[in-house]
């Protein structure tokens, strides 16, 4: 299975360079304060959330970068480890 984790330090250059807040930077993707605060946390963060709104909200502010520019995918398995020694 694949699970699309965010490339935060890319998102946090991208508002540095619009010298935004968190709130003007969501707004301005077209989200809310707390769905970029969600999505810039750790995976393994129980408040972690990345759905397919923020992607795409994303990718439409900024069209100049592709999916892999933001974005990345990781391979998330449900197997044992024990199973591949």
């Amino acid at each position: 299975m694949m699970k699309v984790l965010l490339k935060t330090d890319v998102l946090d250059t991208l508002q540095k360079e619009l010298e935004m807040t968190d709130q003007e930077f969501a707004d301005y993707i077209g989200i809310s304060r707390s769905q970029l605060w969600r999505a810039k946390r750790s995976p393994r963060d129980k408040r972690f959330s990345l759905g397919q709104d923020f992607i795409a909200k994303t990718l439409g502010r900024f069209p100049e970068h592709a999916f892999e520019d933001i974005f990345f995918l990781e391979h998330v398995s449900h197997e044992c480890d024990e199973n591949s020694a």
